[in-house]
């Protein structure tokens, strides 16, 4: 926690815990870690994985005699502070419970896929109202307009039907989708973005409106051709926390990162290689 405590005054650094899940973390460090975070601050985030897998709810069930989501409710302070990532498999009372409670729902759906672990039941979810985000977790994918294709398209080859997470208060499929995640990524950064208006941050996407998708695209459609109908990058300019960080497609330092990168993965195959 002194680390923590040295870390919450930087500038742009919002600071919380993530206890990986109840498969890696004891009940009573679980407690604890809680505590002294909100001795620390009230408002500061916990983010933990739960339900990714099946074998991790009979695992959970063995040693507990409760599903992940039901026993964390039962012996957490879970509220809306806290993101529950994955959430993947769970009843329909569980799906309820986290809902009703303001928690975030970190949904992966490209790792979820790569790893075969299942679909989240975000009809329902959506349904009744609850909140939700998006993260690449095992970076297999780290873009946010596939994570959202994913998430959609699930739920229609689950259900047979389409554009099926779309709000009645918004109309637009993809709109809704950037809208809602944007929100509750805001949320559990414990950072006042995701929105425009005065006070928050300024983070800034700015669409590339050359691309042949975007082509006569206006307002909420520019969303719904992003997210469903490009399969190329359409982002031309990125701003964060009011500064320019990404211009015409490049960030600055591009080369240098894209050089180390391939360093470092070289390094790596002759290593496995040389054993």
């Amino acid at each position: 926690m002194r680390t923590l405590a040295a870390a919450s005054g930087s500038e742009g650094v919002c600071v919380g815990i993530a206890p990986h899940s109840l498969r890696a973390v004891p009940p009573d460090l679980l407690a604890r870690a809680v505590e002294g975070l909100r001795q620390l601050d009230a408002e500061a985030p916990v983010h933990i994985h739960i339900a990714e897998q099946e074998r991790e709810v009979a695992d959970c069930l063995a040693w507990s005699g409760q599903r992940p989501v039901d026993w964390l409710f039962d012996h957490a302070p879970v509220d809306r502070r806290w993101c529950l990532v994955h959430a993947t498999h769970m009843t329909p009372d569980e799906t309820a419970r986290l809902a009703a409670s303001g928690a975030v729902a970190g949904l992966c759906p490209t790792t979820e896929a790569n790893l075969g672990d299942g679909l989240f039941p975000a009809v329902a979810y959506f349904g009744a109202g609850g909140r939700w985000g998006i993260g690449s977790d095992s970076h297999v994918s780290i873009d946010p307009v596939e994570e959202l294709r994913w998430l959609e398209y699930g739920q229609r080859l689950i259900h047979h039907r389409r554009n099926l997470l779309q709000r009645t208060d918004d109309p637009s499929t993809g709109a809704s989708l950037w809208r809602h995640a944007a929100a509750g990524g805001a949320e559990v950064l414990g950072f006042a973005a995701g929105r425009l208006e005065t006070g928050a941050r300024a983070d800034l996407l700015v669409l590339d409106m050359d691309a042949p998708a975007l082509a006569g695209r206006a307002g909420d459609t520019l969303l719904d051709a992003l997210i469903f109908a490009a399969n190329a990058s359409l982002i031309r300019h990125v701003m964060v926390g009011g500064r320019w960080v990404v211009r015409d497609g490049r960030h600055p330092r591009e080369d240098e990162t894209l050089s180390r990168f391939r360093t470092a993965i070289r390094e790596i195959a002759e290593e496995k290689d040389g054993r």
